[in-house]
């Protein structure tokens, strides 16, 4: 016997319940019932009919109650941590900031899986691991209780998760304002370079448009747009701050050097300004013209 003291979740249980064991066995969903009345504040939820269908059936059972509690859960725990513990109030806020919680949860190919230690699969085999007990051995208990005891260390690991997406929503957040800020830097200056050839073979070095590198110095004194992700770098290793602060009306780059994340920042500030090239079509000279 389970008791739900919300219906609600009850019911889902009950249905996703009768429906898979329907699958397993034609007449399995006809050995669950409901004790008491849906319209009450609890809802009673008999299994045992369930045990002749041996070990397969019990899987069932405890696979669908693991489902059902992170379906409900995993939602609802993220939203009250962003509510409660980090203050949140604008809905849409919440809403992307449980989004990218969810790329970060569930598998996928990207790198960002590596940024948490939890996800959908340990999660799951937590919590399965901890109902598949009571279901083996035909213990009555309350699902409520359940939640609140039996997982309090799981529903504490989604907080590691939902600080890990605020850092991410803030960071994207930061990462937006920054090209905002390139953008209207680039349309209200006049270029100080026509246009900029840019080498990152062996470090990243700029070249005008008569084919001649630019000082070190030069790009030191035209630097005032520093982003946020380029502050803690030596300067040698900058290019997109001293870019924008020549505010170029062309950028050509040597496609091979140009990783995709870079270039796909580049795009976003520079949008038509910048070109790719297999190889910069000149040779690099190492002088400097005067004043550069």
């Amino acid at each position: 016997m389970i008791e739900f003291k919300d219906s609600c979740i009850g019911e889902t249980f009950y249905e996703q319940l009768r429906h898979s064991l329907s699958i397993l066995s034609g007449q399995c969903y006809e050995r669950i019932k409901v004790n008491g009345d849906k319209g009450n504040k609890s809802y009673f939820l008999s299994i045992n009919g369930i045990y002749g269908g041996g070990k397969e059936a019990e899987h069932v059972v405890t696979s669908v109650l693991t489902n059902t509690t992170m379906t409900v859960f995993f939602t609802k725990w993220m939203k009250d941590y962003l509510k409660q513990t980090f203050h949140y109030e604008d809905e849409q806020e919440i809403q992307t900031i449980m989004e990218i919680a969810k790329t970060l949860f569930f598998p996928s190919l990207s790198y960002k899986k590596e940024m948490v230690t939890l996800n959908f699969f340990h999660w799951q085999e937590e919590i399965y691991n901890k109902i598949s007990p009571l279901i083996e051995d035909n213990i009555s208990f309350s699902f409520d209780s359940f939640i609140s005891f039996r997982l309090q260390t799981n529903k504490e690991q989604i907080l590691d998760l939902v600080e890990k997406a605020i850092d991410e929503y803030r960071m994207e957040l930061d990462y937006q304002i920054m090209l905002q800020k390139c953008r209207d830097f680039l349309y209200d200056h006049e270029p100080k370079v026509e246009t900029v050839y840019v080498s990152m073979k062996d470090s990243i070095e700029f070249y005008n448009e008569d084919k001649q590198k630019i000082s070190f110095e030069q790009v030191c004194t035209w630097l005032q747009a520093v982003t946020p992700f380029e502050k803690y770098l030596p300067i040698h290793e900058r290019i997109i701050g001293p870019l924008v602060s020549m505010a170029p009306k062309k950028v050509v780059i040597e496609s091979k050097e140009c990783n995709d994340d870079l270039y796909h920042t580049l795009r976003n500030i520079f949008e038509e300004r910048i070109k790719l090239t297999d190889t910069l079509s000149f040779d690099k000279q190492t002088f400097e013209k005067p004043g550069l």
